[in-house]
């Protein structure tokens, strides 16, 4: 996953979206978007199964193409800016070899996620039970990304872990999987709001990607729960000049 210490400067909701929207497309393009519909709130989407984000995101792609959507809405990533990760930068000099930072980065987090199963503590109110931790080492792309050639792999951490591992039903499997406030409860209603959505995601992930390595980076969504699979996972691109000086195997 990368960076699980990250200190939100900014209370992340629409405006986030309506900033990056208006900075790619403009103020005008933003006023039609949002003609005669109820924008979106973060903090009461839930107590409507997240219809209006469902028709914002069923106009925005219509609006804008869906590559136009993608790249904007990997800008938005959830209000993170590479800047708050900027310590990662400084450890991936340090070690001069991607897969060094990488071992070492995942071996922090899972020794983080071991003392948080020996002390009872837990993780934005996830506790780490036997169970869970079993689940995260046999996922440790959760953990840190996972070098595969010239591409990283990411998944993301269920949102309620317990309740993931314990669903029997796929559809309840996806809706502990998901953090999103716009789009979680679209899933129980069976209208679940566009994956496109997941272009956010997607450049949460990137953006420790984008920290250590100091630049913009392409990357896709591989699996959604929004579009029916089992989990959220997410492949990073590596440039060509790092993997010339920085991958040594």
């Amino acid at each position: 996953m990368g960076d699980t210490n990250i200190k939100y400067d900014e209370k992340f909701g629409i405006n986030t979206f309506k900033r990056e929207i208006c900075a790619e497309l403009g103020g005008d393009f933003w006023d039609r978007l949002t003609e005669d519909i109820s924008l979106p709130d973060i903090d009461t989407e839930a107590a409507c199964q997240c219809r209006r984000m469902r028709a914002f995101m069923e106009r925005f792609e219509s609006m804008a193409g869906p590559e136009t959507a993608k790249d904007i809405l990997c800008r938005v990533r959830h209000g993170l800016h590479p800047s708050q990760s900027a310590w990662a930068r400084e450890e991936f000099l340090r070690a001069g070899d991607l897969d060094v930072f990488l071992r070492s980065h995942m071996e922090k987090e899972l020794a983080r996620f071991e003392e948080l199963n020996r002390s009872g503590g837990d993780f934005y109110g996830q506790y780490i039970t036997d169970e869970v931790l079993a689940f995260i080492r046999g996922n440790p792309s959760m953990l840190a990304p996972v070098r595969v050639g010239s591409v990283l792999h990411v998944m993301a951490f269920p949102a309620d872990m317990g309740g993931y591992l314990g669903a029997l039903d796929p559809a309840e499997k996806r809706y502990h999987a998901c953090h999103c406030p716009f789009a979680k409860e679209s899933i129980r209603s069976g209208a679940p709001v566009s994956p496109a959505l997941c272009g956010c995601s997607l450049g949460h992930v990137m953006n420790f990607a984008e920290a250590f390595l100091d630049r913009p980076l392409q990357g896709r969504v591989v699996s959604s729960v929004l579009a029916g699979d089992l989990s959220c996972q997410y492949e990073i691109d590596i440039p060509r000049d790092i993997m010339d000086e920085y991958v040594k195997t």
